[in-house]
């Protein structure tokens, strides 16, 4: 199969020229006479006694041309699971399979006069429908804002659902509907707490503060998550566990104990925090040397710029190839479906499986090799 771009006049056109098409498929020629909405424009030429197929892209800009140099959010990531639901949808009504379509970003086009995503068909695909699916929701996790939590939960939650093959597209529309709504919840839940915080009369809380003896502790804000031995604990501290950008909120809390006064049985809560001591990976064998130090988790690993946060260029190593995550207990490592494996002490992690790892643990992955420091 050969791709060309050609400009023809006022038209930008997308050639492919394959030996493999036929013209008197009556899907083709369904697609040719119908304009189907959300497929790109196709039209077949005859050259040199051999078939080519164009598709008009003006106006149009590829998935991948368009996440190039921005991130995409999680409101981004929905519109374009409920495209290719609906492109879906039209092409069942048409007698045609979605399995026909180019699932590559680089032939997925979203045309600026509609706001909307369009494909390109492509006849019969050599792989499984879900392997092309599954292939392209991997691919968007180079794509997606990873500050983004929404784009986060939906981009992960259909990953999760695409390991099986056992799905529709109306799965994965509700699947992102589902992550949409666990999100929205949550922000609800910490918009709640942030305004019952924010609106604490703040000298009866002082007074009934200083009763007890702990007046001196108010001293900081905390705009992260404090780390806590056990889920009661961190159940009973919820409520202080939100802060707002402007630090207008209020949290009884000291670097290594945290208190909160429990509204109902006027009792204090106290709670030793065990800060982690920070890891370091460090290649073992190379010739340049390699040290990872994670500075946030979830800590991304992989040999694509925009979307790991740490890069190693290697053919071996996965656009999107490792995870390391922050517990409370300690640190994890997930190995995310990568081509060639992640490796903890010999052993080879399972994809999406999740491990506990330690100081003198060897990380491989793939044939790079770090020991956790």
């Amino acid at each position: 199969m050969e791709i060309s771009y050609i400009k023809d006049g006022n038209q930008n056109i997308m050639i492919i020229k394959d030996e493999n098409i036929d013209e008197n498929d009556y899907k083709l020629q369904m697609i040719i006479n119908n304009k189907i909405e959300g497929l790109v424009p196709l039209s077949i030429e005859y050259i040199d006694n051999s078939s080519i197929l164009r598709y008009d892209l003006s106006s149009r800009i590829s998935f991948a041309a368009m996440y190039a140099r921005k991130h995409m959010t999680g409101k981004e990531l929905y519109g374009f699971i409920k495209d290719i639901k609906i492109i879906s949808d039209k092409l069942r009504e048409y007698l045609i399979d979605i399995d026909n379509i180019m699932f590559d970003t680089e032939y997925i086009f979203f045309n600026r006069k509609t706001g909307k995503y369009e494909m390109c068909y492509r006849g019969k695909s050599e792989e499984a429908l879900y392997i092309n699916i599954r292939t392209l929701f991997d691919r968007l996790l180079e794509y997606i804002d990873h500050e983004d939590k929404e784009a986060v939960l939906i981009a992960y939650g259909i990953q999760q659902l695409t390991i099986s093959g056992d799905f529709t597209m109306e799965d994965i529309l509700q699947c992102a509907r589902d992550n949409i709504l666990e999100y929205k919840k949550e922000k609800e839940e910490e918009l709640k707490v942030t305004k019952n915080i924010v609106h604490l009369d703040e000298n009866k809380c002082e007074d009934e503060i200083e009763k007890r003896g702990i007046i001196n502790i108010l001293k900081k804000f905390f705009k992260k998550k404090s780390k806590y031995k056990t889920e009661d604990e961190l159940e009973a501290l919820k409520e202080f566990d939100y802060l707002d950008e402007n630090e207008n909120s209020m949290v009884v809390a000291e670097e290594s104990n945290v208190y909160r006064q429990d509204a109902e049985e006027g009792t204090t809560i106290l709670s030793l925090i065990c800060p982690l001591k920070p890891i370091r990976l460090t290649a073992i064998g190379t010739e340049i040397p390699i040290n990872i130090v994670p500075n946030h988790y979830p800590y991304l690993i992989g040999k694509s710029r925009a979307s790991c946060d740490f890069c190693i260029d290697s053919s071996v190593i996965s656009r999107v190839h490792l995870r390391l995550s922050e517990e409370i207990d300690g640190y994890t490592i997930e190995d995310l479906n990568s081509t060639n494996g992640t490796f903890l002490n010999g052993e080879k992690l399972k994809e999406h499986e999740v491990q506990a790892i330690k100081e003198g643990d060897r990380i491989s992955l793939a044939n790079l090799e770090f020991v956790v420091e």
